[in-house]
């Protein structure tokens, strides 16, 4: 915290923080859903725990001037970004190389499993088919237009039908 910043108390801290309505505590629990993704070995309800834990224990200072919900967003946030860090380093022990390779090649299965049945469903449209394609290989949207002889209205329609397409087939009730 620089100099000169007034930072509220651990008493303050906790009144705040005791004063949390259930409609608080949901919206909390979605900004922390928000920033835990990337992070496949911890949950939103550890994170948010991890904040409010850091944050009455007097581990992360609350400046005075910041709302509730910016900073525990904020501490969620970088108490995400140090998980995903901490997964991103290399295993110390041999052991923990095997482990990973199983759950690697088990999740490996099901992508490529959910890729197969998104295939199956964009068959009947070559130009959706041909985007979900080149999205999957990660060529540019120009190479991806050439290659399939479209403009790009026929490019952003192809892919807007992709998308409804695959959001009706695989997340039904889910909207955007």
């Amino acid at each position: 915290m620089p100099d000169g910043v007034e930072t509220l108390s651990i008493e303050e801290v906790s009144r705040l923080l005791s004063r949390l309505r259930q409609v608080d505590l949901l919206r909390l629990a979605a900004l922390a859903k928000t920033w835990v993704s990337g992070c496949p070995r911890r949950d939103a309800a550890e994170l948010l725990h991890e904040a409010l834990a850091r944050a009455l224990s007097g581990d992360r200072p609350w400046p005075a001037e910041v709302p509730l919900p910016a900073f525990l967003s904020q501490v969620m946030r970088s108490i995400a970004s140090q998980w995903r860090h901490e997964d991103q380093r290399e295993p110390l022990t041999e052991d923990s190389d095997a482990v990973a390779d199983d759950r690697g090649s088990a999740a490996s299965n099901e992508f490529i499993d959910l890729v197969e049945r998104m295939r199956d469903v964009l068959l009947e449209d070559a130009n959706a088919l041909g985007i979900f394609e080149h999205l999957l290989a990660q060529t540019s949207r120009k190479d991806a237009r050439n290659h399939l002889g479209i403009d790009e209205t026929g490019y952003d329609t192809a892919r807007r039908r992709m998308i409804r397409t695959l959001q009706r087939q695989f997340s039904p009730g889910w909207t955007s």
